[in-house]
């Protein structure tokens, strides 16, 4: 499958990868800080009857970047969305690979838009994130006659950068990518960018920057 050429990360990653399976729908590479000090290996299928492994670690912290690449892709056909969910989908892969495992920044680019329950993974995973580095700090107290008032807790997210980019957009139902969907990203933190062509027109979309 061509890979939109707006994506020079993943066309990158993709040549550097030669254990990517022939004929894949959906194909992702995440680049995440810190380097997680993992060698290169195969990630495990969700699906174990997949047959395929469900994509690969690249060590790229050798580049001086501090950084690693998790290549991923679809280990199913879309017409199993009914039976399986989204076990077979690239973003499900790097989901189980990333799980307990902490980062400082994310950036990923996919052939296609994320569908409702990988969006929702991705939700979850930058906000799951957030909510460790959180602090919670408090003004100091201030007396006011006889009383001394106690200010409110104030809690303050780290700053994590994540940014998402792709190419086509997701329109398989049952899971089709929402405008929903993409404002719950929004909401969490995640920058989005891709061409106009594979953006909903449906009204709420979030902003989201062109390729």
């Amino acid at each position: 499958m061509a890979v939109d050429r707006r994506l020079p990360r993943l066309h990158d990653a993709l040549r550097r990868c030669s254990a990517q399976p022939p004929g894949r729908i959906v194909t992702m590479v995440a680049r995440v800080t810190p380097a997680l000090g993992v060698g290169i290996r195969d990630l495990p299928a969700l699906d174990r009857g997949a047959g395929i492994p469900g994509g690969t670690v690249l060590p790229t912290w050798i580049d001086g970047s501090g950084a690693m690449e998790i290549v991923t892709w679809n280990t199913g056909e879309a017409s199993d969305l009914r039976r399986y969910g989204n076990r077979s989908h690239a973003e499900a892969q790097f989901f189980e690979f990333m799980r307990g495992r902490d980062f400082t920044s994310v950036d990923i680019e996919i052939s296609h838009s994320p569908c409702t329950a990988c969006a929702d993974m991705l939700v979850g995973l930058l906000r799951s994130m957030k909510a460790k580095g959180t602090t919670i700090s408090r003004p100091p107290s201030r007396r006011v006659g006889q009383r001394i008032y106690v200010g409110a807790a104030i809690e303050t997210p780290p700053n994590i950068p994540a940014t998402l980019r792709w190419g086509t957009l997701f329109e398989t139902p049952p899971q089709a990518t929402t405008p929903h969907s993409l404002r719950e990203l929004h909401a969490v933190g995640w920058h989005m960018a891709a061409p106009r062509t594979a953006i909903p027109n449906d009204a709420g979309t979030p902003a989201i920057s062109l390729l």
